[in-house]
């Protein structure tokens, strides 16, 4: 038997199909290349929320038997990732307690946020900037409620000159982001009570700490307060002058929400 008794008509159909096949998987895999090109050049981010879809990231699956369904679902991750960048680029985490950006993240990370679309963009920067003196207060408070009482320079029914904030490093030695993000909040409603702007979220907390560690330095200093970082972890703030009489008013806030808090004396004492 020689070849060409094997080369029969169907054959020739098969390796036809073959290349179609090719041609067509080809265009696939270039149009995928394409939309993740798209999905990095506008998130700015190095990785690729498509990419970790296709990929199986995350536990994604998906089925090209159901191309609409496996496209919907791909779409929730570049969605998702799209907001991020967004709330990145905007700025309007500068409005956002501590609290409030987690709850935003996670949704992020589980590809939850609403559809990227013009409506849902607007309806909710608009709820976020009407909220922003409310979420910006709720952070305050959210440090209060955690400060550690074991220290007798803080006193559990009131932000006084001197407190100590725990974990502001990891087990690691590195900045906590979390409790970052916490002093930002602080930051955040002390300056608005200056009638100061809003210090710009990408350069907060987080970056002056880690600036600070980076260069062996163990004293952080703002506009409002210094903080000297140990190396268990915590930090230990002394506020400005220029911030005691916005400490007050941080106080006043605190007794509005936790009620019976606060001595019923307001302001502080004259020295």
């Amino acid at each position: 038997m020689n070849a060409e008794m094997i080369i029969t008509a169907s054959v020739v159909a098969m390796v036809e199909e073959r290349e179609k096949v090719k041609a067509k998987t080809l265009a696939a895999f270039i149009g995928l290349s394409e939309a993740m090109s798209f999905e990095l050049r506008t998130t700015g981010k190095k990785y690729s929320a498509l990419s970790s879809f296709l990929s199986g990231g995350r536990y994604h699956y998906f089925s090209l038997t159901n191309p609409e369904e496996s496209a919907d679902l791909a779409m929730k991750q570049v969605d998702a990732a799209f907001w991020g960048a967004l709330m990145d680029k905007s700025g309007i985490r500068a409005f956002m307690s501590a609290k409030k950006q987690q709850e935003f993240d996670s949704l992020v990370s589980e590809g939850q946020t609403p559809p990227f679309e013009l409506e849902a963009i607007t309806a909710t920067f608009a709820d976020l900037y009407e909220k922003r003196a409310d979420m910006m207060e709720e952070g305050m408070i959210d440090l209060f409620r955690r400060l550690s009482w074991n220290y007798k320079t803080n006193n559990p029914v009131r932000m006084e000159k001197k407190l100590i904030v725990e974990r502001v490093l990891n087990s690691y030695g590195m900045v906590n982001n979390s409790v970052a993000n916490e002093l930002d909040d602080l930051i955040r409603v002390l300056s608005v009570y200056d009638g100061k702007p809003i210090p710009e979220h990408r350069h907060g907390m987080y970056a002056v700490i880690a600036d600070a560690m980076a260069q062996k330095d163990s004293i952080v200093d703002t506009e409002y307060f210094t903080m000297k970082v140990f190396k268990k972890g915590s930090g230990h703030i002394v506020f400005k002058d220029n911030a005691l009489p916005l400490v007050d008013q941080c106080n006043r806030v605190i007794a509005r929400a936790l009620p019976g808090a606060l001595p019923a004396a307001s302001g502080r004492k004259a020295a």
